[in-house]
Formats: structure tokens, C-alpha cells, sequence
């Protein structure tokens, strides 16, 4: 993958706000290229095209009353059968109808491989969504500009493959002015501003991306809490936001014409409410020999009467005032007299299962054969099921050597603290940090039933992967589809993975 670029920003420096994709219009260019856009996806790749050769013309019958039949035209050059351009839109309709309203960044993946089997693949140009922004691949003759802002990305300045295909892929903020896709086909014509290519393929020479939509600057509904804004720690703060007194601007002597200073020239471009030709407003100039009139000076405050201090103390408390008097004590209790009931003890709210105590003690899955703390037989004993509190179930070692005890359940993700489950208490979070990105805010689910250790993707946008031990690869998880979990199993999550770890069980 190429080096990080600069993210697109806005006027102000700050990123722009992402709109969802399918959301903004998009405006096609007449041309002969390929215009495809499904949901998450936009799409501008190369046909090449082939004369066809000369045909005889067909025998057409006779219409009534509507004259003779006109001379057929030659044969127009018609698109060729390409099979690299058939797959490549077949890849992208594939992670389009995953399901996933971010598939950016899954298909950037896709389409790294692909490009690595394929020894001439068409020039083409794909931008699509990811959570923060947008991915964009070029090849061949593809581009990508903006050029309101000057900016132009070219497969020239990305990388070349080991077959010789210079790609360009790189993930950016989405820009604050309309972005052009161009396979490389010029636009003899440009787009319609009321044409707006909502899903399905059409032939044209560009694709042009709308901006995002400017944030709504409505007031906030009220509420009773009061929200106030504090300034940032190193921001200037005027001592007072009482405004000075407004300066008087002396009248212009009687005779002088309006629009012209006191030397008699004309102040071309100037009028005399104070703005200049660019319709920059700035302060009129005063006449030189009409004095300012006197103005009153304001009336000055007294100063403030001093304040006396109390005279010093010869001594005091060290701990301040004196001690409250203590309050009466209950009497102690006479003999022979009942005692007073004891406090409720709190009630364990631990969750119990079913399971067998081996004759140390210890709790264990009945449909184990060993102690998962000792080791010894759970058949010296009677193997009678009884109900005890759970025991954690296992650890999650992560790839980084962090571990975390399965006692409860836990939402993953980049900010699990925002779930409505982990805010009444129900779930515990667990951060995982991805630099590459691919972490959804609220990611997978880790649940405890039983005896069993369950993982449940709660829809994230990049998918969880999982390869049980002896696996030969890695298989997908059907979002909302718990699985259970056995020893060794591998969990990947976007750039993160941690592997599953018990000592219960075993089967």
C-alpha cells in the first residue's frame, strides 16, 4: 500500500462531514466508458471499442402509407467483450450486496488481489465509502481530480505491482467540492446539472461525486440541562465584553458634494456608506479641517472605601472550631435480653450454573472429565449436579499479550462504552484499538451461556473472521449468527486479532 496522503480538509482545516454515500448525487459525463454505481460503490472503468464489419443490409417489409424504407446506416463501432472488465464489475457488485454500508475498505483488499492476478487490466476509477471517508484505487489511464481545489491523484504517483501495473490506492476524507472519476476517455460534453445516476451502468466519460452537504446550523431544541462551551486552554479571553463607546464621526462641511473628499476629487469606486469597489466595507476618512467636536469625558467612579481587616488574633484552634457535641449512645444491652436481628447479608448476584464438584470443591462443566483447577477426576465423586456460582470460562490472549478473564460478557469494539447495553451495565466493554481502521465502533460480542463461550458479529462494516485450531483458513461470520467457541480458536477483527484459551471443556 502506498504512503499515507494528506487528508482532503476544508477551508477551515477541518476534515469534512461524511454524508452517507448513497445519499449524493451523481452526475455523468457523455463518453464511452462505463458509469457504475451500486450501493457503497461509484465506479468509471475503460471499454475499448471494435469496428464492426460491413453487414448486408436486412430485408425490411413493406409498411403501408408510410413511404419506402430508407437506406440502412453503415454499422457503428460497438464496445468490445472485454472478460477483465465483466470481472471487475462482478467483484464490486459482490461487496456492494455484502450487505455493509462501508465496504471501502474490504474492497481496496479485494481489489489488491485481483490486480495481482490479472496481466492487463482495464483503466479504470472506483471511489468508495468507508466509515471516515473514502477509498479510491486508480489504474491505467484512471484519475481522480478535484478541481476546485487544484488537486489531481494519477496512478503515476502510486506503485508498481509485481506484474508491472502501476495502482494507486490510498484512503481519504471525503472533499468539501465535487470529485471527478475518469477512466481516462476525454468528456466532449459536460454533465447534465440536473442528471442524477442513482444505481445501475450507463456509458459516459466521467462520473463527478457531489460534495458533502453543509451541517445544518438550526439552534438545538432546549432541554432543561444548560450546555455551555468552555474556550480552549489557550485561548484569549477578554477581561470585559462591555463594548466602547461608539467614536462620533463628524458631519462633512455644507457644500461638499457626496462621493467627493474635501480636496474636490472624486473617490472612484468609494460610496459614501464606506465600501470600496470589491465590496470590502472600511472606515470613511474625515475631513481634515472640520474639528471634531468636544465630547463630554465620562464620569470617573470613586474609588473604593478601604477594607479593614480584623485585628490579629493572640491564639486560636489549630483544627478549627470546637468539636460538636457527640450524639447519645443506645444502652447497652441488659442480660438475658434477646439481641437485635443481624443485617441482611447482600445477595450474591454472580451467576450459577449446573456442574460437578470434584472432591476439592471446585466447580466443572459436567461434560468434562477432568478439573479444570486441579486436574484430578470429577468421577471420584459422586458426579451428582449441583448449582454453584460460575467460574470464568477462559481467557482472550490478544496479539499484543494482553489478556482479559471471561467472567461476564463483553462488547468489543473502537467505543463500546456508547452501547445502551454497556450503559445500563448488562454488557462490560472491552477497547480494541486498530490503527488500520477496520474496528467498527460497536464490533462483536462475546456472551456467556452456560458452560459456553459464545461470539456473536453485532454488524460491524469490515466482518469478523475466525479460523478454529487445525483450520486451513479463515471463515467469515453471518452477522447476528452466534458461534461457540472452542480452545485455540483465532478471532480477527480489521487489523486485530486475539485467540480463545480454556481449560474447560476441550470437546
Amino acid at each position: 500500500m502506498s504512503a499515507p496522503t494528506p487528508p482532503l480538509t476544508g477551508t477551515t482545516g477541518a476534515p469534512a462531514t461524511v454524508p452517507p454515500f448513497d445519499q449524493v448525487a451523481v452526475r455523468v459525463a457523455p463518453g464511452p466508458d462505463l458509469v457504475v454505481r451500486m450501493p457503497g460503490v461509484l465506479l468509471v472503468v475503460g471499454v475499448t471499442t471494435q469496428p464492426s464489419g460491413p453487414a448486408a443490409p436486412a430485408a425490411r417489409p413493406a409498411l403501408v402509407g408510410w413511404g419506402s424504407a430508407p437506406v440502412p446506416p453503415a454499422p457503428a463501432a460497438a464496445p468490445a467483450g472485454d472478460a477483465h472488465v465483466g470481472e471487475l464489475v462482478a467483484l464490486c457488485r459482490r461487496l456492494s450486496a455484502a450487505g455493509s454500508r462501508a465496504p471501502g475498505r474490504r474492497l481496496h483488499e479485494e481489489l489488491r488481489t485481483w490486480l495481482g492476478t490479472v496481466t492487463e487490466p482495464p483503466s479504470f476509477a472506483v471511489a468508495a465509502a468507508t466509515e471516515d471517508g473514502l477509498t479510491l484505487v486508480l489504474v491505467g489511464g484512471g484519475s481522480a481530480e478535484v478541481p476546485d481545489l487544484g488537486l489531481r491523484l494519477t496512478p503515476a504517483q502510486g506503485e508498481k505491482l509485481d506484474n508491472g501495473t502501476l495502482v494507486l490506492d490510498r484512503f481519504v476524507t471525503w472533499p468539501p467540492a465535487p470529485l471527478h472519476l475518469s477512466a481516462g476517455s476525454p468528456a466532449d460534453t459536460a454533465p447534465h446539472p440536473l442528471a442524477d445516476l442513482e444505481a445501475g451502468a450507463v456509458p459516459g466519460a466521467a462520473a463527478v461525486l457531489s460534495p458533502a452537504p453543509a451541517p445544518s446550523a438550526a439552534a438545538p431544541a432546549p432541554s432543561g440541562t444548560m450546555q455551555v462551551r468552555l474556550p480552549a486552554p489557550h485561548a484569549r479571553v477578554p477581561l470585559s465584553t462591555a463594548k466602547p463607546p461608539a467614536r462620533p464621526v463628524p458631519a462633512a462641511p455644507a457644500g461638499a458634494p457626496a462621493g467627493h473628499d474635501h480636496a474636490g476629487h472624486a473617490s472612484a469606486g468609494h460610496d459614501h456608506a464606506g465600501h470600496d469597489s470589491a465590496g470590502h466595507a472600511h472606515a470613511a476618512p474625515a475631513p481634515l479641517a472640520a474639528p471634531a467636536p468636544a465630547v463630554d469625558p465620562a464620569p470617573v467612579a470613586p474609588p473604593p472605601a478601604p477594607v479593614e481587616l480584623p485585628a490579629p488574633e493572640r491564639s486560636s484552634l489549630l483544627f478549627g472550631a470546637a468539636a460538636e457535641a457527640e450524639p447519645a449512645r443506645q444502652p447497652l444491652p441488659t442480660p438475658g435480653q434477646e439481641p437485635a436481628p443481624a443485617a441482611a447479608e447482600p445477595e450474591d448476584e454472580r451467576p450459577t450454573v449446573k456442574g460437578i464438584l470434584c472432591k476439592n470443591g471446585h466447580l466443572n462443566d459436567p461434560r468434562a472429565g477432568f478439573c479444570a483447577l486441579c486436574g484430578i477426576r470429577t468421577t471420584q465423586q459422586t458426579a451428582v449436579v449441583v448449582e454453584g456460582v460460575r467460574p470464568p470460562l477462559g481467557l482472550l490472549v490478544f496479539d499484543d499479550g494482553a489478556t482479559v478473564s471471561l467472567d461476564m460478557d463483553y462488547l468489543l469494539g473502537r467505543e463500546p462504552e456508547t452501547d445502551e447495553r454497556v450503559v445500563s451495565g448488562r454488557v462490560r466493554p472491552l477497547l480494541v484499538l486498530d490503527q488500520t481502521g477496520g474496528v467498527s465502533r460497536h464490533h462483536a460480542e462475546i456472551r456467556l451461556e452456560g458452560w459456553d463461550v459464545l461470539l456473536v458479529d453485532v454488524g460491524s462494516a469490515n466482518g469478523t473472521l475466525v479460523a478454529p485450531r487445525g483450520a486451513p483458513g479463515w471463515s467469515s461470520l453471518v452477522p447476528h449468527q452466534p458461534i461457540r467457541l472452542t480452545p485455540g480458536t483465532a478471532v480477527r477483527m480489521g487489523g486485530r486479532q486475539f485467540a480463545f484459551e480454556s481449560q474447560h471443556g476441550g470437546y
